[in-house]
């Protein structure tokens, strides 16, 4: 890479989310990391010396890149981060590691990583490898957004969740709580039922009762007191909220 193209990167990259975390469990490898592309322009977001700790901060994060040591310490490697990353989030990966046998290998390529960088490394190539990262995910970025539209990622009580936005036939509000009900599954999140709407931004789901919100696709009938799912789940409604609007373009799809 020349100097030019390198710099002219660097400015897309500034245009960009460029936050960059760092699990590792080496205090002195850590430290050197961080210090090396924080001069390089990017922005240091935090770091862990174990997975699980990374997995809960990086879930309340947004990065761009995650240079994970692949031997951590404790119950969880960095194999194991890689995919929580890969399946829940939108960032790229940089695996950093001192062995390179084919039987690692093979796993860090499992995971289609965005990068890796055998130990000890020189700050050029820490650097190329991050700016190489930053670039691809930026490339990719307009193919992911898309595929990204049709879901969306909620906080449960037990983790991070990414729901089909077409799978979701009704919420239900239970206090300081909703459950989302999916053709699958159900999941309980801490939310008031008008913000988890708006969270959502789903445009067939109708607002039909204080306590309840409903997804016209999956309506299979309606009467004098309730509307029923193709879940045979009764969906109570009340006329000062919703319903006329749901019932107004029901109507308009059925001419």
């Amino acid at each position: 890479m020349t100097k030019a193209s390198f710099v002219d990167c660097i400015s897309k990259i500034n245009m960009q989310n460029q936050n960059f975390y760092v699990v590792e469990d080496m205090g002195v490898t850590r430290a050197a990391i961080v210090s090396v592309l924080k001069k390089a322009g990017f922005t240091w977001a935090g770091s862990s010396a174990t997975a699980e700790k990374a997995w809960v901060e990086l879930c309340e994060m947004d990065i761009a890149v995650v240079l994970i040591d692949v031997s951590l310490k404790g119950a969880k490697n960095g194999i194991w981060l890689a995919q929580k990353i890969k399946t829940n989030l939108n960032c790229a990966i940089i695996f950093l590691t001192a062995y390179g046998s084919d039987a690692l290998l093979e796993k860090i390529y499992e995971t289609d990583p965005d990068g890796y960088i055998m130990k000890p490394f020189n700050n050029p190539t820490l650097i190329s490898a991050v700016t190489m990262a930053c670039r691809k995910r930026i490339k990719k970025k307009p193919i992911d957004s898309a595929i990204e539209e049709d879901t969306v990622l909620i906080k449960s009580r037990k983790s991070l969740i990414k729901i089909k936005r077409a799978d979701v036939v009704y919420l239900q509000s239970n206090g300081n709580y909703v459950n989302i009900v999916t053709k699958d599954a159900l999941y309980e999140v801490r939310s008031k039922l008008d913000d988890l709407l708006s969270t959502l931004s789903i445009d067939s789901l109708y607002r039909v009762h204080r306590r309840y919100a409903i997804n016209s696709k999956f309506i299979k009938s309606i009467d004098n007191q309730n509307i029923y799912t193709t879940l045979s789940t009764e969906i109570p409604f009340s006329k000062s909220f919703d319903y006329d609007r749901l019932i107004y373009n029901l109507e308009q799809l059925n001419k």
